[in-house]
C-alpha cells in the first residue's frame, strides 16, 4: 500500500497476532469442520463469490462513476478475504472459529478468482509479469502461519496460550487502530478526490454486501454478523497490488483507497449496533426468564 513503512508494519503486526489469537481459541479440526458443512459453505460461497459481482454490475450500470472507478469496483466483487475483517469479526462472541475458518478460505478464493477477472479487465502482458507465487507466499506468512502456530500453542502450551491470548489481542487491537489513524489522511485525500456519484456507488457496494452477509447468516445473529462483515470487507490490498503494477491511470489507486475510507467507519458502526442489539435480546432474555420463574 502507498503508506509509510510504519503503517504497513502496524497492518502485518495487527493481522499476524489477531490470527494467532484465532488460533489459540479454536482448532484446525473445528475450522475444517466450519468449512466442509455443506449448508453453510453454501452460504458463504453465495454471499462472497455469486452474489458480489451481480451487485456490482447493477452499480456499475446505475451509477455515472469513472471507468476506472467501475473496474475496480468489479474486481473487488471477486476479492473475498480481507485481512481487515478480522478485527471486526472476532468481536461476535463465540465466533472464532467461525472469523478464522472464513478468512482462511476466502483468502485462498481471493487468490484463485482475483487473476481471472483481472484477465479479463486488466492488461494481459503486465499480468504476465505479476509475482503470484511471491503473493500466496505472503498472504500464507501473515494469516496461515501465525494461525497454525496459535493452534500449536493452544494443544502443546495451554497454560502460556492462555495467559498471552489478552495482551497480545490488545497489542494487535492497538496495532490496527494506529494503521488506521496513521493512514487517514492519505483515504481522506483519496475519497475528496472522487465524485459524490462514486462515493455513493461504493458505500452502496458495501452496505449490500453487508445485508447479503447478515441475510444469508441463518438464524444465529452472531454468525450473521461474522458473515456480514467478512462478506463486505474485500481483499482491498490484492486488488492494489494488481492495479498499481499495471495501471498508470492513478484513478484505480485513488478509487481503491476511496473504498479502503469508507469500510472502516461502516464497519464499526455496524459492530456497535451488534452489540447494542446482542445487549438488548440477553436482556429481553433475562426478563423473560424472571417472568417465567
Amino acid at each position: 500500500m502507498p503508506f509509510e513503512a510504519t503503517v504497513e508494519l502496524l497492518i502485518h503486526i495487527f493481522i499476524s497476532l489477531a490470527m494467532l489469537c484465532i488460533g489459540m481459541s479454536s482448532s484446525l479440526k473445528d475450522m475444517g469442520r466450519f468449512i466442509l458443512e455443506r449448508e453453510r459453505l453454501l452460504r458463504v460461497l453465495a454471499a462472497n463469490v455469486f452474489i458480489p459481482p451481480i451487485i456490482a454490475v447493477l452499480i456499475i450500470a446505475v451509477f455515472p462513476i469513472p471507468r476506472a472507478s467501475g473496474v475496480v469496483l468489479f474486481l473487488l466483487a471477486f476479492a473475498p478475504g480481507g485481512i481487515n475483517a478480522v478485527q471486526f469479526s472476532t468481536k461476535a462472541p463465540g465466533q472464532n472459529t467461525a472469523a478464522g475458518a472464513l478468512l482462511f478460505l476466502l483468502s485462498l478464493i481471493g487468490l484463485i478468482l482475483v487473476p481471472a477477472a483481472a484477465q479479463v479487465l486488466l492488461p494481459v502482458d503486465v499480468l504476465e509479469r505479476f509475482a503470484w507465487d511471491q503473493l500466496a507466499l505472503r498472504v500464507f506468512g501473515v494469516v496461515g502461519v501465525p494461525l497454525v502456530a496459535g493452534v500449536l500453542m493452544r494443544v502443546y502450551l495451554p497454560d502460556v496460550a492462555e495467559q498471552i491470548y489478552k495482551p497480545v489481542m490488545l497489542i494487535s487491537t492497538a496495532s490496527f487502530i494506529a494503521s488506521v489513524m496513521m493512514s487517514l489522511s492519505i483515504r481522506q485525500e483519496a475519497a475528496s478526490e472522487l465524485g459524490f456519484a462514486t462515493i455513493l456507488a461504493m458505500l452502496v457496494f458495501i452496505v449490500s454486501l453487508l445485508a447479503v452477509g447478515w441475510f444469508l447468516g441463518g438464524d444465529d445473529p452472531d454468525f450473521s454478523q461474522v458473515l456480514a462483515i467478512c462478506t463486505n470487507l474485500r481483499n482491498v490490498g490484492l486488488v492494489y497490488l494488481l492495479v498499481e503494477e499495471c495501471c498508470f491511470n492513478p484513478l484505480y489507486s485513488v478509487s481503491i483507497l476511496a473504498f479502503m475510507a469508507l469500510m472502516v467507519p461502516v464497519n464499526l458502526v455496524f459492530t456497535i449496533l451488534c452489540a447494542v442489539m446482542r445487549k438488548r435480546r440477553e436482556k429481553l432474555q433475562h426478563q423473560s426468564k424472571r417472568a417465567t420463574e
